[in-house]
């Protein structure tokens, strides 16, 4: 487990708020946009909900869809609460950056509220994996403000960091992902949403372009 303690909390602090994060938390902060960007899977798919915490609105809605839901957070309390409520989810508790759900791919991958929770070199890594883990013409959904910026959660007192919507998208297109898309949600949260490129494609896009 990634939590071993006090005084030794890889969750970033996140473990040792996690029961008043459960009490606080709204459970439909950012589900319509997420459900409206998961229009594209069909029953059967598989989405990586990285940071998934104790679930919530769009957890429900993503597995009524028929979508398979899986999960990685490195809080224990949390991820108990998740098995709780979504006892067919299948989730994990794990650092993001070492998760061995990494090992596979998914249809789509998301992450509402926790790459800005990392460090700057963690948020890279993080990114890399979930742009690996995306299947060819999936789609990476993940929040982080668009402007550099950081500031310090209300909750861990931890500092938060926004690496700027430039550095996001020239980060994933070295990984195959090209944007499609920007949201905000009712919390006015903003989200970036990513498509991964199929083979060949790129160099269809240079033909079409050199008959021109």
């Amino acid at each position: 487990m990634p939590t071993s303690g006090k005084g030794d909390d890889l969750s970033n602090d996140w473990e040792s708020v996690a029961k008043e994060f459960i009490s606080i938390a709204s459970l439909d902060i950012g589900a319509t946009t997420v459900m409206s960007w998961s229009s594209f899977l069909d029953p059967g798919q598989a989405v990586l909900d990285v940071g998934c915490g104790f679930g919530g609105s769009y957890t429900r809605g993503l597995m009524e869809k028929g979508i398979e839901v899986y999960g990685i957070d490195a809080s224990e309390t949390l991820i108990l609460e998740h098995q709780k409520r979504f006892p067919n989810a299948f989730v994990r508790c794990e650092l993001a950056e070492e998760s061995s759900l990494f090992n596979r791919e998914f249809d789509g991958v998301l992450s509402v509220g926790l790459i800005f929770l990392l460090s700057k070199e963690k948020q890279r890594m993080v990114l890399e994996k979930m742009a690996a883990s995306v299947k060819e013409g999936g789609r990476l959904l993940f929040s982080s403000p668009f402007q550099v910026c950081d500031w310090n959660d209300l909750l861990t007192g931890k500092k938060s960091v926004s690496l700027g919507r430039n550095m996001y998208i020239e980060f994933l297109q070295k990984h195959g992902l090209r944007l499609i898309g920007e949201y905000t949600d009712e919390g006015e949260n903003h989200y970036y949403d990513f498509k991964k490129e199929e083979k060949g494609g790129g160099a269809n896009n240079r033909l079409l372009l050199a008959s021109y």
